[in-house]
């Protein structure tokens, strides 16, 4: 697809690049930079707070591009899951309400699955890594944020934490924080979808997606309703997000389009840019297929040269017997002249 012919009517497309990496291309959403701005504005002290200025700037733009990094590397996972099913991945979009990959896994319930879990297991490797090395630096076990509804807050409050540590710390609850998000069962988070493939086996693509999708609706209430009383209002935003997706998915697939390569929202399976396409793309084998067809080759390869190295020692014995006869010829020469005798017999004669 031509990404210079975006239609900037679309919100989604208010985006700029900002580089390429494992062929995979990034764009940077305007409102994901106004979050991250809004982030540092957030973490200017106050002037009876005695925190210098500095302190404050550098905590709110570590914090933005911790997120960032953590976001841009789950939607990696996605990138790479896709890939190892042999289905394609080529543009990463982050935007306030986390990232988007644009990919096409086969359209199988296996292949989506990976594509889908692929992306939360990079935030279960750093919460697994991150809260080893701070049991390991702290000394304490209780010093990993593990209660789900303060993700920053250690379990043991008398744990102290010097600079370094406490950065440790907000990278985990970051991570886990965004791990929880994510598997929330609001299609189309990745605890939505992933429910949606464990159902498609059984109930089919459409009716799987459909049930995911009122699933999800439902999930979005109570999330919206959580985020209003207790006044927070990025969940309340994330929530309005998920219930519009589920509702337009299940006005698509009532008007027959479940068939299409396409999907909406957070993380899907076929891409943001999807209805976009004017046709499908030919998946790419997958990992294991191309291993094995690299292997076929290298082995073709090998018995190639043997056969061609076979005939140049042919065709020296035989000037050799042209030269001196049979009898000066050696019990090895007379081996490989019976070799390629019988190769000769069989059909398998050495190639030139």
């Amino acid at each position: 697809m031509n990404h210079s012919s975006r239609s900037l009517d679309n919100p989604i497309n208010w985006s700029f690049p900002i580089g390429r990496l494992f062929g995979i291309a990034i764009r940077l959403h305007l409102f994901f930079v106004f979050g991250a701005l809004w982030i540092i504005f957030q973490s200017v002290p106050s002037a009876d707070s005695g925190m210098p200025l500095y302190r404050g700037l550098l905590y709110g733009g570590g914090t933005a591009a911790m997120l960032f990094a953590i976001v841009l590397l789950h939607e990696f996972g996605h990138c790479f899951g896709a890939r190892y099913v042999g289905g394609t991945a080529d543009e990463i979009l982050l935007w306030p309400l986390g990232g988007l990959a644009s990919v096409a896994p086969p359209h199988t319930p296996s292949a989506n699955l990976v594509t889908v879990v692929a992306g939360p297991m990079v935030n279960v490797l750093f919460c697994a890594v991150s809260s080893f090395a701070l049991v390991l630096w702290v000394g304490a076990a209780g010093a990993v944020p593990w209660n789900p509804f303060h993700p920053f807050s250690p379990v043991s409050a008398a744990v102290a934490f010097s600079e370094g540590q406490r950065w440790l710390l907000y990278f985990f609850g970051l991570n886990y924080l965004l791990l929880l998000f994510n598997l929330m069962p609001v299609y189309p988070f990745d605890g939505g979808r992933i429910f949606q493939c464990l159902l498609w086996p059984r109930k089919g693509y459409r009716d799987a997606t459909m049930i995911a999708s009122g699933v999800g609706m439902v999930g979005a209430i109570v999330l919206g309703l959580i985020g209003l009383l207790g006044g927070q209002y990025l969940l309340l935003g994330v929530a309005v997000f998920g219930y519009m997706t589920c509702y337009q998915q299940r006005q698509m697939l009532k008007m027959g389009a479940f068939e299409l390569d396409s999907e909406f929202g957070y993380d899907f399976s076929q891409g943001y840019q999807s209805l976009e396409r004017s046709s499908e793309r030919t998946p790419r084998p997958s990992y294991w297929a191309r291993r094995r067809a690299a292997k076929a080759l290298a082995r073709e390869r090998r018995e190639r040269e043997r056969i061609e190295a076979l005939q140049q020692r042919v065709d020296a014995i035989l000037v050799k017997v042209h030269d001196h006869g049979l009898d000066s010829l050696t019990p090895q020469e007379r081996g490989i002249l019976e070799e390629a005798s019988q190769r000769q017999q069989t059909g398998d004669q050495p190639r030139t």
